[in-house]
């Protein structure tokens, strides 16, 4: 298993990484491809309307749940494994932000209308057991909003392992690994779209940024990578992915 020079793998390297001020400075108080649009798009996928409950899972700083109900109006919420990024930021004495896995949500059953999870599930130790968390806390036919790293590369019908992100736990999944995750997990795909072209845009703002940080310097060693030969040379191709699934069976796909 690959480390980095404190110990830690290429995944948690990641995740601490987002806890740094500087990669802020280049990504935006979002941390993660597309930002606020990609978010908007997803909740524009689903129709909701302003007072609907959403749960945004891994929230960092708090901004989206703070963009989602100044600007949405909706009754948004925050969880974060850490909470380091939202003490930081101050959204703690003004949010509803919480200290909480997402395998272990401090929530009600069926209380949230819409789950956010966004360039977080990648990261998540038990990603089945955070799924089916998700699917206890919405309602019969609430929605999971779920956005993050994929492989592109074609799995020859389900039969290929998944590739493991740089040799460690965490794995990059194909598109038909993650729907069957959903599937066995208790959800619908309703919607499912390639957003690639915003982990490049995030890939060159990162080359391009002037911040002379270490912690840019990891942050674009570990992008670069995904994007190398992996044990047994076999090359992947890493992609984003958006997708909108249902706690329900009924109802049609909005889109394949």
């Amino acid at each position: 298993m690959k480390t980095s020079r404190e110990g830690k793998t290429p995944i948690q390297a990641l995740s601490a990484l987002h806890e740094s001020a500087s990669l802020r400075a280049v990504t935006g108080p979002a941390l993660r491809p597309g930002g606020f649009r990609l978010t908007e798009r997803g909740l524009a996928l689903g129709g909701f309307s302003p007072g609907v409950r959403v749960l945004d899972v891994g929230c960092g700083t708090g901004a989206t749940v703070e963009y989602l109900r100044n600007k949405l109006r909706f009754r948004a919420f925050g969880v974060d494994v850490s909470g380091c990024l939202f003490r930081e930021s101050g959204s703690a004495e003004s949010l509803p932000l919480a200290l909480a896995r997402a395998e272990e949500l401090p929530f009600a059953d069926c209380c949230c209308d819409v789950i956010l999870c966004e360039c977080v599930l990648s990261l998540v130790t038990e990603p089945q057991r955070a799924l089916r968390e998700f699917l206890r806390v919405l309602r019969a036919d609430g929605v999971l909003i779920l956005s993050d790293i994929y492989d592109r590369q074609p799995d020859c019908g389900g039969s290929r392992e998944p590739v493991m992100y740089c040799g460690c736990s965490s794995m990059l999944q194909t598109r038909t690994f993650i729907e069957k995750l959903l599937g066995d997990s208790g959800f619908e795909l309703l919607v499912w779209e390639d957003h690639t072209r915003y982990l490049k845009e995030l890939a060159a703002q990162l080359i391009l940024s002037s911040e002379p940080h270490t912690e840019i310097h990891e942050y674009r060693t570990i992008l670069n990578s995904w994007c190398g030969s992996l044990p047994g040379s076999r090359l992947f191709s890493p992609g984003y992915f958006l997708l909108v699934a249902r706690n329900s069976k009924k109802g049609e796909r909005l889109n394949g």
